[in-house]
């Protein structure tokens, strides 16, 4: 099973943008949306991955983005 799967379409898009080396602000500029509403993005993702922090969570992301 394709741990990505669990994801919603804006947390895939997060975690693309998040996989650039963007920060928080930036997120929140390119998508036109709060760096509060992308934290709390972050925390779903985290939670939905099992990992603890943003390198973790672009990490799996890009292993599971290659493996499609």
């Amino acid at each position: 099973m394709d741990i990505l799967n669990n994801l919603t379409e804006r947390e895939l898009e997060i975690l693309e943008i998040l996989s650039q080396g963007k920060s928080n602000k930036e997120l929140a500029d390119s998508l036109g949306i709060s760096e509060n509403t992308v934290e709390q993005h972050l925390k779903n993702i985290y939670e939905k991955l099992n990992v603890q922090n943003r390198t973790e969570a672009a990490g799996l992301f890009l292993k599971g983005k290659n493996e499609r």
